[in-house]
């Protein structure tokens, strides 16, 4: 299936939901449920598209109506993350089929989240929901703090794990969100979505879908909190009311993220808005292209990575004042102190210890939580390729963080002819790749701190898999298949030189010299001096 032809089907579809029902709902501080709520929405419109398109032919009737939903949760390979999807019932709904079901309205529990009595006034607010946001952010409010600005951040984590860390500096205070704020189920109010009825129709391929109905049915993932990513309305709106408090008493004049596209970044930054401070994005990942067909910046100030990222930037925001600046990433800066011999004497204990023997050169695969047949998929790709180097290249696997090592249970019982460790995801690739003589990877960031440590990089390319891109800029060896793997590996062995990356190359991916932290931290101390100004 054409994934423009996807894309262009999709952009289509959000269009006439927006044209019709974006101003449907609104909280109460004026941000409309489409706008809030548009990534997951999207994503589940994004399915939708692929399962219609895949109908051979125009079904004449109706698909019987089980004990099923017309959407449905499903697996995810990633803790904490939940996808949705349209059943058959559902799709046939869309096509006309079917009588309305009952409306989910908003729960009829008004109460407000509780605030701690007293709020210590700061003019830094950051918000943070993933360990990811947590790791980039930390070390640019401990500069602040250093530097005598003081901050306060909102976790909004509802996993312990994706939680931020209890305070390292007294300028830092960090506010958790009650559990009670995400728990809260309940839609859009059951009138908001009733002010057409049938009306316009979209085409989507050789069908015809009611843009009414397909508005009651994604609206139904604002039913249920998922995790921090996929509030439900109800939830949502406890949340902007509790943030308009918190900023409010914290008299914050910068808000600090690293999401701003989804439901509670939104937020955020509207909240902001609101309390009339200013807003500071920093990049916490990579953007791979392709991965997101729709993305929006909402912050005034955008801190990127690298300068491959500058254009994407402005594409994607959605202010004519928005700045964009190259820093870097803040969570490389510890690079400058990592132990290569310490890393290195880890990865050959691990395949002395669970494989026998420590083979002269070791390979770290650095994985990310995709489905486990894709990882299966991988993982023997990997494998043709370490058989064809006679022994000379062990494998050390590094789950991701939000990866469970039963997961490489199966795997590991079906391993012949190569040297294989695993590490645990406490560890992953960040904590051994500089030990590593390689690192192979399909799109996780550590193919970046690789390539910054001079790493040579591996890029698993299969299929329809995305990438980092990191071939395309010359920092990495781009494989498609066992055997290029071999010639990959080959090549470091003869030929260290020539794999090193260039540093014109390294600084369109990232930026790097240790100071990522500072950078964003002088971003900050500007736009704090800009509100002072304008006072």
């Amino acid at each position: 299936m054409n994934a423009e032809a996807v894309d262009r089907e999709v952009e289509a579809l959000m269009l006439a939901l927006t044209q019709e029902y974006g101003a449907a709902a609104q909280t109460l501080g004026g941000v409309s449920w489409l706008q809030a709520h548009y990534v997951p929405v999207r994503r589940l419109v994004t399915r939708i598209v692929r399962r219609l398109l895949a109908l051979p032919e125009v079904p004449c009737r109706s698909v019987p109506a089980g004990p099923q939903d017309f959407v449905v949760a499903v697996d995810s390979a990633a803790f904490g993350y939940v996808m949705y999807d349209a059943t058959e019932t559902g799709i046939s709904y869309l096509l006309g089929h079917h009588p309305e079901k009952d409306k989910e309205g908003v729960s009829a529990d008004d109460g407000a989240v509780s605030l701690p009595p007293v709020l210590k006034p700061a003019p830094v607010c950051a918000v943070s929901w993933s360990s990811r946001h947590a790791e980039t952010l930390l070390p640019v409010l401990l500069e602040l703090a250093d530097r005598g600005v003081r901050s306060t951040v909102v976790d909004l984590a509802t996993e312990a794990d994706q939680s931020f860390p209890d305070p390292l500096h007294a300028g830092i205070s960090v506010l958790r969100t009650p559990k009670e704020a995400l728990a809260h189920r309940g839609g859009l109010p059951a009138q908001a979505l009733c002010h057409t009825n049938g009306g316009h129709v979209a085409r989507v391929g050789r069908h015809e879908v009611s843009v009414a109905r397909l508005a009651r049915l994604v609206s139904k993932v604002l039913v249920h909190t998922s995790d921090s990513t996929q509030p439900s309305w109800t939830a949502g709106v406890k949340v902007e009311a509790w943030l308009d408090r918190v900023l409010a008493q914290l008299r914050a004049e910068v808000l600090l993220c690293s999401n701003d596209t989804s439901p509670l970044g939104v937020l955020a930054v509207r909240a902001a808005e609101r309390a009339g401070a200013d807003t500071v994005y920093v990049q916490h990942g990579a953007w791979i292209a392709g991965q997101i067909s729709w993305r929006a910046q909402h912050c005034r100030h955008i801190a990127v990575m690298g300068a491959r990222d500058v254009l994407t930037a402005r594409a994607w925001d959605r202010r004519a004042d928005a700045r964009t600046y190259v820093v870097g990433q803040p969570r490389f800066d510890v690079l400058t102190k990592t132990d290569r011999r310490q890393q290195r004497e880890l990865l050959q204990k691990a395949l002395a210890d669970q494989a026998g023997t420590a083979p002269p050169s070791i390979v770290v695969w650095a994985c990310q939580p995709v489905r486990e047949q894709r990882l299966r998929d991988q993982f023997e790709v990997l494998m043709e390729g370490l058989r064809n180097t006679a022994g000379r290249w062990g494998l050390v696997i590094a789950p991701h963080p939000a990866q469970s090592t039963t997961a490489f249970a199966t795997l590991l019982d079906s391993v012949l002819g190569v040297d294989v460790a695993l590490v645990g995801p406490e560890v992953g690739a960040r904590g051994c790749l500089t030990g590593a003589d390689a690192l192979i990877s399909r799109s996780s960031t550590c193919g970046i701190e690789a390539v910054l440590m001079d790493v040579p990089v591996l890029e698993l390319a299969l299929s329809s898999d995305r990438t980092l891109h990191l071939a395309r800029h010359g920092a990495a060896q781009l494989c498609t298949s066992g055997e290029a793997i071999a010639v990959a590996l080959a090549r470091i062995e003869a030929t260290p030189a020539a794999v090193r990356v260039p540093a014109a190359a390294k600084d369109s991916i990232c930026r790097w010299d240790g100071h990522a932290s500072a950078a964003i931290a002088d971003i900050v101390v500007q736009a704090l001096a800009e509100v002072h100004s304008s006072e």
